[in-house]
């Protein structure tokens, strides 16, 4: 992890983020849900989709030497964490573990008491490892995911 950076994203970011998800999904994604379900998935991925959200909530990238290899959304409003999605070429390196502690830091310093999730099926032990604990196995759209929290008061 040579010099890497943590930033706000920005409209600009929106191409790559898009791009970055897909990948995530197809790569990623594919090996624990359904074909049918993947193809679901990829078609709400898009430009106007992240666009709409982008005001909502805060995004952040990740980049290695310049170049956008992860991104995360969340808010503090509401304590959750929507996604982290790092590059595939770049998962297990630690870089969702990086852009987690970011995430975590921003909910202490905004004295948030816990964060919430819904982890896909894949990523449930990357969350669990985090100190997460699954609570109910839900459905968003015909996505399986694992409603997840943890408790950030001391």
């Amino acid at each position: 992890m040579n010099n890497k950076v943590i930033a706000k994203a920005k409209r600009n970011n929106i191409k790559d983020i898009v791009k970055i998800h897909k990948k995530c999904v197809v790569e990623t994604n594919a090996d624990t849900y359904d074909p049918k379900v993947i193809k679901t998935w990829l078609e709400q991925i898009n430009e106007k989709n992240v666009q709409s959200q982008f005001d909502s909530t805060s995004w952040i990238i990740i980049k290695e030497d310049k170049k956008i290899i992860g991104f995360a959304q969340y808010g503090l409003e509401d304590q959750t964490i929507y996604q982290i999605q790092i590059d595939p070429d770049y998962q297990g390196k630690g870089y969702g573990k990086k852009i987690f502690e970011y995430i975590e830091n921003d909910f202490i310093v905004n004295k948030r008491n816990k964060m919430i999730l819904n982890s896909t099926l894949n990523a449930k032990p990357f969350y669990i490892n985090l100190g997460f604990k699954p609570l109910e196995n839900i459905f968003f759209g015909d996505i399986e995911m694992v409603h997840m929290e943890k408790n950030l008061s001391k």
